[in-house]
């Protein structure tokens, strides 16, 4: 019997009864064509249907042209996503998983990366974080989105999904109605509360005469959008007592945040290290207020912090999106009691959101599978010839290989030189807002090599002898990379600390005014700023780049940045490293090309890239059949490209019998 009995009954939603209160809520898959969904979107939530999901509420899917937030958002109003909406239903249904469509329309918030969309809001109100002016909605446009809205729930009925879902969160076009921030309209649709509530209300009306009665229809709604001049729990609680008094409403999805802002935006996807289940405790008091039942995701990503907001009662149901998709099992194995199979959500934001803000399908770092289904699940299957399996490196590339092969029945041996395994990932808990996702990484592959039967050597430095005399047949090698040291003057004096040495460190002897140059506007720099200057030190961080933090997600560089200005931290951009010249450090402007003298200073901290260790990949490239560099030892790049190559180098293994790269 399992021990989560909350989480795991059923719950009557509307018409609708779900098998548990496990729920994926609405994420972009990014798996459209031309407002179509593909048959990659259907193996993408059909396997996490099989994994046990009660509840999938699927993408935005736009009521209407002007709703399209991107080229590939589904468009919810076209006849033709009918079959292909049928189609995911009836592959989702055999496994006993519910399905509901999510209506958008984002209003003010267009950003299109293809053709940009005029776009449509109450009043000319711009959006903080696109930069989008919209122009008024006339009351010939409001009814014609309205009916988009009808439209769009009676395709879904039709296809023979179980509800919808009305994006009201994040300052959408709702939200965009009802909020005296944004609606400065002197018609029925604006001015007091219950005309800025009319848009919403006619909405669920609509949509009500065109489905029937026999339909489960709710909303999404942001809590508290946390930002400036945004709305705060009371106003939520007001609407959501007025819309229930008023209209029909089955279910009330609790999120936060805000989408026109940078720091409301943040809590649209929040990552590590933001606080887990934060916004539980609003789901109660909407609960309350609403009397129905109420969903709550973000950062939900345990079943037992999903079975304590459920018994609790500060929910009926929670949202663990991320959680599903680096373990689409994971319902099935928490069901099952078999918590130490779980593989948790390291809250990195790199391939879910992360992929959608560069125009690419969802992905995962923990689960390079996620997105892929369709295409890689049916390569996971015992090989037809065992192969012995060399992989030296047990970083976040070696592991993922080495995992991978001993799955597909490979003998497996893992050396590493350390004496634990995660690579630089064990520098990376040392960061100050890294330390949650390096942590729960390493324990995720932890709890796989314990269910594996991989030779496991840690603190062995492996020889080219030593590989000639084990012979395998596949050489994997993913021995990581090094700091790049730049060739400019006085580049070895010891006030210099390359940022991997200053983790690894106590650093007590660090003075109290650093210069940390940052090359690749990723982590390394931010945190080694943040490091000192939460230690009391006096801390200027330069970068390359345009921006501070440019090639981080912008939803964690948004907590970045209110880190670093909280701590004084100084920040220049567009200048590189130009060595020291009379005790003075130089920052090169890449613009002008003029020099900025850093006086003041005791140590500079240089985070300025790597180099990949090809050493020992030299050595022994020609000492086996097959011979592979992947990760860092390839090319430095993310913790994404070093698990994708793990497994797909091992996955292709069947195709190929030569000597290579990756």
């Amino acid at each position: 019997m399992t021990q989560f009995k909350h989480l795991f009954s059923s719950l009557e939603v509307g018409n609708t009864i779900l098998k548990n209160r496990i729920i994926s809520t609405a994420h972009q898959t990014n798996h459209v064509v031309n407002g179509i969904p593909t048959s990659d979107m259907i193996e993408y939530h059909a396997t996490r249907a099989k994994g046990g999901l009660g509840l999938a509420i699927l993408e935005a899917a736009a009521v209407h042209t002007s709703g399209m937030l991107t080229g590939k958002t589904i468009a919810g109003y076209d006849k033709n996503v009918i079959p292909v909406f049928s189609d995911l239903a009836k592959k989702l249904h055999q496994y006993g998983t519910k399905v509901f469509a999510q209506l958008f329309h984002g209003g003010r918030e267009v950003i299109s990366s293809t053709y940009r969309h005029p776009a449509w809001a109450p009043s000319a109100e711009p959006s903080l974080r696109f930069g989008a002016m919209p122009r008024p909605l006339s009351i010939e446009d409001i009814e014609e989105i309205i009916e988009g809205f009808a439209i769009s729930a009676k395709n879904a009925k039709d296809a023979g999904l179980d509800g919808v879902e009305i994006a009201c969160s994040h300052g959408y076009l709702p939200a965009q109605f009802w909020s005296h921030h944004t609606n400065y309209r002197v018609d029925h649709y604006g001015g007091p509360f219950e005309n800025r509530m009319r848009f919403i209300v006619e909405v669920l009306e609509r949509i009500w005469d065109k489905v029937g009665d026999d339909f489960t229809v709710g909303i999404r709604i942001s809590a508290d959008e946390m930002t400036m001049d945004g709305l705060k729990i009371k106003d939520t609680v007001q609407i959501v007592e007025y819309l229930v008094d008023k209209v029909r409403v089955d279910f009330i999805d609790v999120t936060s945040g805000d989408s026109s802002t940078y720091a409301g935006s943040t809590h649209i996807a929040p990552g590590s290290p933001m606080k887990h289940a934060y916004n539980a405790s609003r789901a109660f008091e909407i609960r309350m207020a609403g009397a129905v039942p109420v969903f709550v995701g973000t950062r939900i990503v345990d079943p037992k912090e999903a079975e304590d907001i459920i018994s609790s009662g500060k929910a009926d149901a929670v949202g663990m999106t991320r959680a599903n998709i680096v373990d689409p099992e994971m319902p099935n194995k928490a069901l099952n009691n078999q918590l130490h199979l779980i593989n948790a959500c390291i809250g990195c934001l790199q391939a879910c959101i992360g992929h959608y803000h560069r125009g690419l399908p969802v992905g995962c770092i923990q689960n390079p599978l996620a997105g892929k289904e369709g295409k890689l699940l049916p390569k996971l299957k015992k090989s037809s010839s065992v192969k012995h399996v060399l992989v030296i490196g047990a970083g976040p590339a070696g592991l993922q290989a080495a995992i991978t092969a001993d799955r597909q029945g490979h003998k497996v041996t893992l050396v590493d030189k350390n004496d634990k395994i995660g690579g630089l990932l064990n520098i990376m808990r040392k960061a100050p807002m890294r330390l949650e996702m390096a942590e729960s990484m390493i324990d995720n592959y932890s709890r796989q090599l314990s269910t594996t039967n991989i030779d496991i050597k840690l603190g062995k430095s492996i020889t080219a002898n030593e590989v000639e005399e084990i012979a395998p047949d596949v050489i994997i090698c993913a021995v990581g990379s090094r700091p790049y040291r730049p060739h400019v003057s006085n580049v070895t004096d010891n006030r210099i600390i390359y940022a991997d040495d200053l983790f690894k460190s106590s650093n007590d002897t660090i003075g109290n005014n650093a210069i940390v140059f940052d090359l690749g506007g990723d982590w390394a720099g931010i945190e080694a700023s943040l490091y000192l200057a939460e230690k009391g030190k006096n801390v200027t961080l330069v970068t390359t780049k345009l921006h501070i933090g440019q090639e981080v997600h912008q939803y964690l560089r948004n907590e970045y940045m209110k880190r670093l200005y909280k701590a004084h931290v100084k920040m220049v951009t567009h200048h590189d490293f130009g060595g020291i010249k009379e005790d003075k450090a130089m920052a090169r402007n890449l613009f002008t090309h003029e020099t900025l003298e850093l006086e003041n200073w005791d140590h500079i901290i240089l985070a300025y890239g790597r180099v990949p260790n090809v050493e020992l990949y030299e050595e022994i490239k020609n000492l086996a059949p097959s011979v592979y560099q992947i990760g860092d030892c390839l090319a430095p790049r993310t913790i994404e490209e070093a698990t994708t190559e793990g497994l797909e180098t091992i996955l292709n293994l069947e195709d190929t019998n030569q000597t290579a790269h990756v």
